[in-house]
């Protein structure tokens, strides 16, 4: 089931927070994502076998982004749109859009099938 994310991210300047919301443009997991001053604020929609994903980001923000601070919220049932689908990406990189190489995580494989914006992406 696909579940909708909210991230807000405190990062330590507003030059970093415009570098991770440009970083993650590209992501076909996003559906918004922008710098507000020293947040970042995006909404994902993604697969709920993935939500370890983005916990990840709260969990250790500076270890995972850079960011001072970070929380995610997530729905099952968003008012609208009803259902969303990853973006499609054309011309898939060996590295994911947001630059990062799915070879080099210990997830892929049983727990993860790499990213849907990376030529490493199994379809299940």
């Amino acid at each position: 089931m696909t579940k909708c994310f909210l991230l807000l991210g405190q990062a330590p300047g507003p030059d970093v927070a415009d570098r991770i919301a440009h970083m993650f443009a590209s992501c076909p997991y996003v559906y918004f994502v922008s710098a507000f001053g020293n947040f970042v604020v995006g909404i994902f929609a993604l697969p709920e076998e993935r939500r370890w994903w983005l916990r990840g980001i709260a969990d250790d923000p500076e270890g995972s982004l850079g960011l001072v601070q970070a929380a995610v919220y997530e729905t099952d049932h968003p008012a609208y749109p009803p259902h969303v689908d990853p973006r499609s990406v054309e011309d898939a990189d060996e590295l994911s859009p947001c630059g990062a190489d799915c070879r080099l995580c210990p997830r892929l494989g049983d727990d993860c099938a790499g990213c849907p914006g990376s030529s490493r992406f199994r379809q299940s």
